[in-house]
């Protein structure tokens, strides 16, 4: 057995908090040793550095907390074994690892182990692995623990100001988290971390587990309403809402229209309401269709037609589509069209 031992130290220099920051590797093996330090960065790039004589140094610049991973390839190793990639999140507290690499062998092939210890860890791979540790004995697909694991997961998350510590947290434990709550905390983001890759990471999560039932609480979403103002459907709570999603250029969306207008004259007096999300890409054609077919109602949408948020976030395939729910925003209906909606508003609202 070859053992190896690796003492890295990572050192950040902030120039602004969770911004832009500097940062230098310097690594010490115990024992002098030649070969490649790979240096990957979490959004796919990578770089390569020299060990010469057991030491190696690497400077960069990251928007910290940020995700790094080394693989080291030596010289003095046979060709085929190949270190295991070591992970973890450095900011402005250096970090200090050692590794142990352990010649393993098989009845097929030879390979390195690599047993990795924190000397000293980053503040937020701290945060990390405190979190990573009250979650080790709670069993997700136990409904209880997956509950409490849950509420665990959020008390850590509203600790941190950081939006990108906060959607670091969220997309390494989703596991314990509902799609409502994931949708509600994506929600909460500014624009720049919905577009971030941890962004979009937490968004597809969403969807990609999602499934429109009865009985489900609606998931929070938001969206520009018809003078730009952000519209949450939280805004609506003790209403039953009708969530229609429409389209100017919908021939069967126009035809439900006035179906639609009757139900709310006759409802609206009755704690009911109807929000428009719109799949047009013309803002003019969205107006004027809300004006001809006078829905007197409130209206939403990204105009980016079948890409609208919403709608990908509820899976919609085809419009006309809507979703009722109650007071509490609890879905009690889907795709209620003419007389079927008149009968359903009837029945809870009369």
């Amino acid at each position: 057995m070859k053992k190896i031992t690796l003492f890295l130290a990572v050192f950040l220099l902030s120039d602004l908090a969770f911004g832009q920051s500097k940062f230098e590797i310097f690594g010490k093996y115990k024992t002098p040793v030649d070969g490649m330090m790979k240096v990957s960065y979490g959004d796919g790039k990578s770089d390569s550095i020299a060990i010469t004589n057991g030491s190696f140094k690497y400077n960069g610049k990251v928007e910290a907390p940020y995700v790094i991973t080394l693989f080291a390839e030596l010289k003095n190793v046979p060709s085929e074994l190949r270190a295991v990639g070591v992970v973890f999140f450095v900011d402005s507290k250096p970090t200090i690892v050692e590794l142990d690499t352990l010649t393993r062998k098989t009845s097929r092939f030879n390979y390195i182990d690599t047993k990795v210890t924190f000397l000293q860890k980053s503040i937020f791979q701290e945060k990390l692995d405190l979190l990573r540790n009250e979650l080790s004995d709670l069993n997700v697909s136990k409904e209880e623990d997956k509950k409490k694991g849950e509420e665990i997961v959020l008390a850590n998350i509203a600790k941190n100001k950081s939006e990108k510590e906060r959607s670091i947290l969220i997309n390494w434990n989703s596991r314990f988290l509902s799609n409502e709550k994931i949708l509600e905390l994506y929600n909460g983001f500014s624009d720049k971390t919905k577009a971030s890759s941890h962004g979009i990471q937490i968004k597809n999560a969403a969807l990609t587990k999602y499934i429109l039932k009865v009985g489900d609480m609606l998931p929070s979403f938001s969206q520009k309403d018809t003078k730009g103002k952000m519209l949450n459907i939280s805004d609506l709570k003790g209403k039953y809402v009708l969530i229609d999603f429409w389209a100017s250029w919908c021939v069967p969306c126009r035809k439900e229209n006035p179906n639609l207008v009757n139900a709310f004259a006759k409802f609206k007096d009755k704690n009911f309401d109807i929000l428009g999300v719109s799949l047009d890409t013309k803002k003019s054609n969205w107006l004027e269709a809300i004006t001809t077919d006078a829905l007197a109602w409130k209206h939403v949408s990204d105009l980016n037609g079948w890409d609208n948020e919403v709608s990908q976030i509820f899976n919609i395939k085809s419009v006309p589509s809507n979703i009722l729910i109650d007071k509490e925003g609890k879905i009690i209906a889907i795709n209620l069209r003419g007389e079927a909606l008149n009968k359903k508003l009837e029945e809870i609202l009369l």
